[in-house]
């Protein structure tokens, strides 16, 4: 099985190298310059969709700064993060996709984000959300041992994209992780509570 992974940074970088340490051929893209013993770092976006069977997005959503949890936050008007990044990413890496892929959003949005503003762009391939919960100090660990994996389906089913991510991480867990599946919304819910 061929994965791809766009964004390597303090987050996607490692979860990329447990998934080729078990065994995967993973191709990876970053707009900085990577280097790395486990994935073949590839120039594109495209490179990375073309023919991969999972294509996993791991990228920047920044918040204002404002927000960054230094000060409280009670007082001043609610904003969202940016998806600029996102959207960019999602778009490019569609044009190469085909039906029997499935691309993989890692990277953290509000509730209603992906439904209102990120399927739509998502039209050649399969679509599932999965933020990991991870911590920045042991992204590796908790990659392979987590509490939980959170799986986004349109309608929450079970079925078709959810199993096949399902089976996919049951190749190298290394916990026995329970499996949340829900709708975009509720996986959405879950990760930013």
């Amino acid at each position: 099985m061929n994965i791809g992974f766009i964004g390597l940074g303090k987050l996607g970088l490692p979860c990329a190298t447990e998934i080729a340490r078990a065994g995967y051929n993973v191709y990876g893209y970053d707009i900085n310059t990577v280097r790395s013993d486990y994935i073949n770092v590839v120039d594109s976006i495209k490179e990375v969709a073309k023919d991969k069977d999972i294509i996993f997005v791991a990228v920047p959503t920044p918040h204002n700064t404002r927000y960054d949890g230094k000060i409280p936050t009670a007082d001043l008007t609610p904003k969202d993060f940016s998806y600029d990044i996102v959207k960019s990413v999602l778009k490019e890496a569609n044009e190469g996709m085909e039906k029997y892929q499935l691309l993989v959003l890692v990277s953290t949005v509000l509730p209603g984000t992906v439904r209102n503003q990120l399927i739509p762009l998502v039209t050649n391939s399969q679509f599932v959300y999965n933020p990991y919960l991870i911590a920045m100090g042991s992204v590796a660990w908790d990659m392979v041992n987590p509490e939980m994996v959170i799986i986004g389906t349109e309608n929450g089913s079970e079925t078709g994209p959810a199993q096949k991510l399902i089976k996919f991480y049951k190749t190298f867990m290394q916990n026995n992780p329970r499996y949340i599946v829900g709708t975009w919304d509720e996986c959405e819910c879950i990760k930013v509570l």
